[in-house]
């Protein structure tokens, strides 16, 4: 009975035990231990005779209980790594340094004399809390601003939130945050500097609000900043009934949505969700005591995979700020996601993008797929009636208005983006149908705009879609490689231009898109091997954040010419005047970092074709001669290093290394041939590349053959794994951070099938062959391209780096790989560190910082000198 009471309390969360002096007490202590990176609480349970009085002197203890106290203290774990304690200061200062996310330029009124308002989001790494602060700091700017120092706002955090969207006038703001438990979002709508009002948005209206940057980017305001439409979880159209003492009785049911889960419910003051009838919805459980239920888990849904688990289908919702109701947008196609918004200039309609949730051009697999960083997804613009106008009923009648698909008379299998131009009679928007037609998950985007006259989403809905911009093949010289952005700003078009970032090679530029196609893209960035990327347009200026591997973001300005939008501008650093000089150390690296671009051609007999590809080596200016060397592939492979400030590719020159990373053939920005140059030869065009940039890298005198490493990640970590098993003697040591290691593996876990395909056969045979079970030559063919085919040659020490969340490259792709490593008679020293919490980037602040001193005690170890 005695041991069924304790063991009872136990089970009770530890009450409170009443126990008499001269009985034995129960001693209840926890203590933790580690296990695989999570904390478990383990519950000593024991007795002891307390004294009769709480005045006893100090209890004595046995010397059996000192020698146990020493044994616990030898057995303590070593850290590891170890001796690393200057590199981690340097890394923790390099992880201070905020950067640039986004900025709003807002003029107050047309009067000269009235300055410009700057506001300025940044984010900066709370490792301590494993998460990212958030901020705002706020500039009045001059009208003639020529670079003095100005005066910020004392900066303010933004706390929890998920979503900040000013209006185009800059009069209103809406401010998403988390909801809690009982509610999904809490809306506030800021205007005339204070809370207008707060909104707490019911789990049964929609989920979790996206602003994921592909789904949504923010918010859209109608016309007249009367609403405001954004993207949602749809709510629930499945739930299992409440169990628990026959709850589903009592259970209040709550009607209403259609068969695709769409609501028509709206919010009010109290935020409580409001029928259709204008009744509350408020259910009988809040009536008298209820007895404690509990729901089931429910039929599988699908989601969007890699960073979408969980989630539901985004779908579209109408804040109206005149009666503070949120409804639902309805009319959309069924087994389709939505998002994208804006609205029409009428301020009747909102135009979206739509994503069917089986893919058409893989019509031979059945499943949703991934879509982050998957730009191959078919899409297409569709017009809706916005909530609650004559728009939205058909007639008299009460049943909705479906949506308009816009690109129905288009060959486009991608639509996205869409933006109106100023005076509303043309639609503007991107594609990606490269991709989509060839299978590569990023292709080079193309520009089109559809008519948009008195008639609207009809007229448009008729028409066929006019190529503003081309896909650019393969580029003359240095000249224009085509496009390579996803998104565009708010109100992109100046002057009947489309102002937006792009990738012109390996660096980052602004350009200008002529609307009409009449003359060439022009370049608004000078060319001084700086990366920039696009902030905002508004009220003449241009805003824009500029940065280099040896200089961090920094905030720049451009006014906007009157006439002819054409050649760089004019560019003015901001500074503030209370500015603080980095860490001393951080600035001593900075400034010892020389970056160069070489130039390559592919080693002839190398298959892919002779399409031109460049490396970017970064290196310590002031080392004396060769250094030791780390091979830097990007991931993707459908992407590219540009030459913009990052975290390792700035701390790893100031211990010493320097860096190789090759743009190798199928890299972004150089024209779409060079990207077509790799499908069908992965594992080889690749990773002849690689190498040839580390001979021209050894031929300049600039790195030490005899010490040489790879880092990759993703793909990168797929080229790493070749390059150690294919070239054994180039290398001794390898990171290998989420790595594609067997597609015979990863072709049944991941997300992204698709690529298994494209990349092993190429393109065409790759969506000849897809299919939902692969043949066993395709496995023979996904085995053969793979590094673990070459795993019986490793001879580098290998570092892995996993996140136990990866859904783009689940971790028992590496696990496998690990294995057979360690089945060699000769294995080579291998280490694996898992990161439970972690997805496939490996991008929480903790994760991040671990990772990166890791390398450097790996570097540190592996390649010194012998």
């Amino acid at each position: 009975m005695r041991y069924s009471c304790a063991a009872a309390a136990l089970r009770c969360h530890l009450p409170l035990l009443r126990v008499s002096p001269q009985s034995p007490a129960l001693l209840i202590a926890p203590a933790f231990r580690s296990c695989s990176g999570r904390q478990q609480l383990n519950t000593a349970v024991g007795f002891a005779h307390l004294p009769a009085r709480s005045t006893a002197a100090v209890p004595r203890y046995s010397s059996r209980s000192v020698t146990a106290a020493a044994h616990r203290t030898a057995m303590a774990p070593k850290d590891e790594p170890q001796g690393m304690q200057s590199e981690a200061a340097l890394l923790e200062a390099f992880g201070s340094l905020p950067t640039i996310s986004g900025a709003w330029l807002r003029a107050s009124g047309n009067q000269q004399d009235i300055p410009l308002t700057l506001t300025v989001q940044s984010v900066q790494r709370n490792v301590s809390a494993n998460a990212q602060r958030k901020f705002l700091t706020t500039f009045s700017l001059p009208r003639e601003y020529g670079g003095q120092p100005l005066q910020p706002t004392f900066p303010v955090e933004l706390k929890d939130v998920l979503l900040l969207s000013v209006s185009p006038s800059g009069s209103r703001t809406l401010v998403v945050r988390g909801g809690g438990d009982k509610a999904s979002a809490l809306l506030e709508v800021w205007g005339g500097g204070r809370l207008l009002r707060e909104l707490s948005v019911p789990t049964t209206l929609h989920g979790a609000v996206y602003n994921d940057g592909w789904f949504a980017a923010g918010a859209a305001w109608s016309p007249d900043e009367q609403r405001v439409a954004y993207v949602a979880e749809a709510p629930a159209d499945v739930q299992t009934p409440l169990w628990g003492n026959s709850a589903s009785a009592n259970e209040d049911k709550i009607s209403g949505g259609d068969a695709d889960g769409n609501r028509s419910g709206a919010v009010g003051d109290d935020g409580q969700e409001i029928g259709a009838d204008g009744s509350d919805k408020k259910g009988k459980a809040d009536e008298g005591a209820q007895p404690k239920t509990w729901r089931g888990v429910g039929t599988f849904q699908e989601d969007w995979g890699e960073l979408n688990t969980g989630k539901r289908r985004p779908a579209l919702f109408v804040l109206d700020t005149t009666s503070w109701h949120v409804v639902g947008v309805q009319g959309l196609p069924p087994g389709a996601t939505a998002g994208q918004p804006v609205w029409t200039p009428s301020g009747d309609a909102l135009v979206c993008v739509v994503w069917p949730h089986t893919a058409p051009n893989f019509p031979a697999l059945p499943q949703r797929l991934g879509i982050v960083y998957c730009f191959n997804r078919p899409c297409a613009l569709y017009a809706v009636a916005a909530p609650g106008t004559s728009a939205e009923r058909a007639g008299d009648s009460d049943e909705v208005c479906e949506a308009v698909r816009l690109t129905k008379h288009s060959q486009l299998q991608s639509a996205f983006a869409p933006r109106f131009v100023p005076g509303g009679d043309q639609l503007v928007f991107l594609s990606q149908h490269a991709a989509c037609v060839s299978g590569v998950h990023n292709g080079t985007t193309s520009v089109h705009s559809l008519p948009w006259r008195q008639n609207g989403a009809a007229g448009a809905a008729e028409a066929e879609a006019r190529e503003v911009l081309a896909v650019v093949a393969s580029p003359q010289g240095d000249g224009f490689p085509g496009l390579y952005t996803v998104g565009l700003l708010p109100q992109p078009i100046v002057g009947g231009r489309l102002v937006t970032h792009t990738q012109w090679r390996d660096v980052g530029a602004i350009v200008a898109v002529d609307v009409d196609g009449a003359s060439p893209p022009g370049r608004l960035t000078p060319q001084d091997g700086n990366s920039w990327s696009l902030l905002d347009c508004q009220a003449g200026w241009l805003v824009a954040v500029c940065s280099s591997p040896s200089s961090p973001p920094a905030l720049h300005l451009a006014r906007l010419p009157e006439g002819t939008l054409e050649g760089p501008l004019q560019w003015t650093a901001v500074t503030a005047s209370d500015s603080i000089d980095f860490d001393p150390a951080v600035c001593a690296a900075l400034a010892d970092i020389q970056v160069d671009t070489l130039q390559l051609r592919p080693e002839e007999g190398t298959p892919g074709g002779a399409v031109p590809f460049e490396a970017v080596v970064i290196r310590p200016a002031s080392a004396q001669g060769p250094c030791p060397g780390i091979v830097l592939p990007h991931g993707g492979p459908h992407s590219a290093y540009v030459r913009s400030y990052m975290l390792p590719t700035a701390f790893l020159p100031a211990l010493g290394y320097a860096i190789i990373a090759p743009n190798f053939r199928g890299s972004t920005g150089y024209g779409e041939d060079c990207i077509q140059a790799l499908p069908g030869h992965a594992g080889s065009a690749d990773v002849a590349d690689c190498m040839a940039a580390l001979h021209a890298a050894v031929d300049r005198g600039w790195v030490d053959p005899e010490r040489v490493a790879i880092v990759g990640g993703s793909h990168g970590g797929f080229l790493a794994g070749h390059l150690a098993g294919q070239h054994p003697g180039s290398f001794r040591a390898a990171v290998l951070r989420n790595p594609v290691l067997d597609l015979s593996v990863m072709i049944h876990l991941s997300d992204i099938p698709d690529w298994c395909y494209i990349e092993a056969w190429g393109c065409q045979e790759g969506q000849k062959r897809m299919a939902a079970r692969p043949s066993a030559e395709d496995l023979e063919r996904f085995r053969a391209v793979s590094p673990i085919a070459h795993a019986h040659a490793v001879k580098a020490a290998m570092l892995f780096m996993l996140g136990a969340k990866d859904r783009r490259v689940p971790l028992t792709d590496a696990q496998l790989y690990v294995r057979a490593l360690a089945a060699r008679g000769d294995a080579p020293e291998a280490r694996t560190i898992v990161f439970p919490e972690d997805t496939h980037a490996l991008d929480r602040p903790q994760t991040e910082f671990e990772q990166w001193i890791n390398v450097a005690a790996w570097l540190k170890t592996h390649l010194a000198k012998n």
